[in-house]
């Protein structure tokens, strides 16, 4: 199975409902990252049923709403080989005979 990145928006307006927000949301298998901004929370993961989440959010937080699913993208070889190390100068003393 693929990344998938879930944006939900949710109606927090304390922390107290914005953990208990999180932790509802991590309860879930397949969880990589979560991260909550003002209101709304983005989750990486793998295999994650988005109906599933919201659903439960509902149930819990009193209202949901699903923005968007997109596949997360991975890091390929190219993106590796296009970085460039960091050359450190290599430094030559002249020692007076």
């Amino acid at each position: 199975m693929a990344k998938q990145k879930v944006v939900l928006k949710l109606s927090m307006e304390n922390n107290k409902q914005r953990a208990k927000a999180l932790k509802c949301v991590t309860k879930l298998h397949g969880i990589v990252s979560v991260s909550a901004d003002d209101d709304k929370i983005t989750v990486v993961g793998e295999g994650i049923d988005s109906v599933k989440l919201s659903m439960m959010l509902r149930k819990k937080m009193g209202f949901a709403e699903l923005v968007m699913v997109t596949p997360e993208k991975e890091k390929t070889e190219l993106d590796a080989k296009s970085m460039q190390p960091l050359v450190q100068p290599i430094y030559y003393y002249a020692y007076p005979a």
